[in-house]
């Protein structure tokens, strides 16, 4: 679970070598990532979400010359797409409990971006 989230969340490009950069890079701040899923699970079954492209290691932004923050840079942003963030309940709970971790939750249709401190 954990490796295929860290997978989905730094594939940047259609280029696998630099998505396996942005990858190794990201590894360095997988402990964020773990966090993350812990309190998540607690709520939605990790299985019925999709992990979007958020993080953008400094060595890729370099690179390709794009805009990055500095929580891009260091893997405390998560866009988290689900049926699931369809239904109030769900949301009410996810939020209550993400709240404990995250710094602000933003939601777009069934796209949800959490932010770390």
């Amino acid at each position: 679970m954990l490796i295929k989230a860290c997978a989905n969340v730094t594939k940047i490009s259609d280029d696998e070598v630099l998505n396996a950069q942005n990858y190794i890079e990201g590894i360095g701040y997988i402990s964020n990532l773990y966090d993350f899923l812990n309190v998540l699970k607690t709520v939605v079954p990790v299985n019925k979400v999709s992990f979007l492209p958020s993080f953008k290691g400094k060595f890729i932004v370099e690179k390709l010359g794009i805009a990055a923050n500095g929580k891009e840079n260091e893997m405390k942003i998560f866009k988290v797409k689900s049926h699931l963030f369809l239904e109030d309940i769900i949301i009410e709970n996810l939020k209550r409990e993400m709240s404990k971790i995250c710094q602000e939750i933003y939601q777009e249709e069934d796209i949800l971006t959490f932010i770390l401190p």
